[in-house]
């Protein structure tokens, strides 16, 4: 069964995704997990759209494809021509054209990739094994090899991977996360499976971060294990990579009996716990706590847990804590191979093959999905040199700050400068000045908090950011709105949902606050 054949897709070169292509591509997911209906996948579609497909005839406007198949090229598909290696981009074409596809008057298709995978890239022959290392600031992260992130970069996969997160958080006030492309209102339907709400989110999780790890198994063959998972959660400094080995910190006992649960999936007592892949793939996705529908346990964390233990509060440029290039990171690999692993065992345990028409499908599915976000992203994007950062003094930036940036709670990690995607939306060191952050926090709403400001001067107990760290934001009576949701656990983020800061760092932190949370001076 391949997608085009199933849903009766047209072959033409597109620039929007139709609703009705994304029907069908919900009922892949919905079949896999044992709730599709065999209604028609038409039904509620809206015409006038080219859908997605393998490159065929070019249709009427076809436009210059980004490079989606085999070696990166700079090769186009215009109107009546299909492109070898391929799947082309068009802008709305109407299948009318005459170059190869089934929708065309040609013998056979150009490849596609989403479906017959990708050929080798030239690099393989010559790039290096293992990680590569990346410095700043005093600080080596690590990183997959250069060759592989100039191709991701070539075929934006870093923005759209973070955008296909994003567009999964449109609803409930989500917005979008920080799109940079408007993506909820985008040519790219918004999935009914918003992030960590359904079972369906679970399995697409799954299916969309194999569909990431294949491709660059197949275009970098003889250098597979820059994409291999762990074997088995690792526990140990031994088990990791050698730049990690010495800031390696046990994890919780809630962690660790997560992860043997994972590692030993195949075990009865651990199977059933999950109805299926997509509650399986939720319970290791989504925060810790959180229901899954039809499953007996809650959520593990173990996703986040995983990002957020590799993470440079002062190298964020490539860092697991910057949405925006995360996937640029070594151990992001380390991590999701390991997630597919206890995934695929999963499979195995339920008596399924890796090689089913169902789940090739699904796959597919979310390889076109990623293909179509990237055709909504800019592809001209050229950030401008990055000024140096001013000298600054002030109890903020000599005393609050580097408790946020300190290798032990890791908070600039995933909260950096505003072009690297800090979460929620808050800033709290890396790239960027004091005098920044401080205007960033004080009297500026939160993301999570309901109806408490970020910073309110004077006030810390008024405060969120105060709040969370402290650990006390769950007792605060927060209200969740339209604008804003509540999400009181403790950060930095911990199992045990006790606080990682000192008593004493918390008390420069509500001095701070309540002496009015001045800015810092700039020298």
């Amino acid at each position: 069964m391949r997608i085009n054949d199933q849903a009766g897709l047209s072959t033409v070169s597109f620039g929007k995704i139709s609703q009705r292509t994304f029907g069908f591509l919900s009922c892949v997911t919905a079949l896999l997990l044992g709730a599709c209906s065999s209604g028609d996948p038409d039904a509620g579609g809206t015409g006038g759209a080219a859908d997605v497909g393998p490159a065929g005839s070019g249709g009427a406007g076809a436009t210059p494809s980004v490079t989606s198949g085999g070696n990166p090229s700079t090769s186009t598909a215009t109107a009546g021509s299909s492109s070898t290696g391929q799947a082309a981009v068009g802008s709305g074409g109407s299948g009318s054209g005459s170059g190869s596809g089934s929708s065309g008057t040609g013998s056979t298709h150009p490849k596609d990739h989403c479906l017959d995978g990708f050929d080798p890239h030239p690099s393989d022959a010559t790039i290096k094994d293992g990680p590569a290392e990346f410095a700043k600031n005093g600080q080596v992260d690590l990183t997959v090899q250069p060759e592989v992130i100039a191709w991701m970069e070539e075929n934006e996969w870093q923005a759209a991977h973070f955008e296909w997160h994003s567009i999964r958080r449109c609803g409930g006030g989500g917005l979008g996360g920080m799109s940079r492309v408007n993506i909820c209102n985008s040519s790219v339907p918004v999935p009914s499976d918003q992030e960590c709400k359904t079972t369906g989110d679970g399995f697409q999780f799954l299916a969309m971060h194999r569909h990431m790890i294949q491709s660059l198994k197949q275009l970098w063959p003889n250098h597979s294990e820059q994409f291999e998972g762990f074997k088995k959660f690792p526990t140990t400094a031994e088990e990791l990579p050698q730049q990690w080995r010495s800031d390696f910190r046990p994890w919780s006992a809630t962690t660790l009996a997560n992860a043997k649960i994972a590692d030993e999936i195949d075990k009865p007592e651990n199977l059933s716990r999950f109805p299926d892949e997509g509650a399986f793939g939720m319970w290791l996705q989504c925060f810790a706590g959180q229901a899954i529908p039809g499953a007996s346990v809650s959520a593990s964390g173990l996703h986040g847990d995983l990002h957020f233990k590799w993470v440079r509060s002062n190298n964020t440029d490539h860092g697991l804590g910057n949405q925006f290039t995360n996937i640029d990171n070594y151990m992001f690999w380390k991590l999701h191979g390991w997630i597919d692993n206890v995934w695929e065992k999963y499979r195995t345990a339920k008596g399924l093959s890796p090689t089913d028409e169902a789940l090739k499908d699904a796959v597919a599915a979310q390889c076109y999905e990623m293909d179509a976000i990237a055709r909504v992203i800019n592809p001209e994007l050229n950030p401008e040199p990055e000024e140096p950062l001013p000298t600054e003094s002030g109890v903020f930036h000599s005393t609050v700050r580097p408790i946020f940036e300190s290798a032990i709670h890791k908070c600039s990690g995933c909260h950096a400068a505003p072009s690297t995607g800090p979460q929620a939306g808050l800033s709290l060191g890396g790239d960027i000045s004091s005098t920044d952050i401080v205007a960033g926090l004080v009297n500026k709403p939160s993301t999570h908090g309901g109806q408490f400001k970020l910073v309110v001067p004077g006030n810390p107990d008024q405060s969120w950011l105060y709040l969370k760290v402290a650990g006390t934001a769950g007792s605060a009576g927060c209200r969740p709105s339209g604008a804003a949701t509540c999400n009181p656990g403790v950060m930095p983020q911990a199992a045990d949902g006790r606080p990682t800061l000192t008593s004493a760092e918390l008390a420069a932190l509500r001095q701070w606050i309540q002496d009015g949370a001045p800015a810092p001076t700039k020298m």
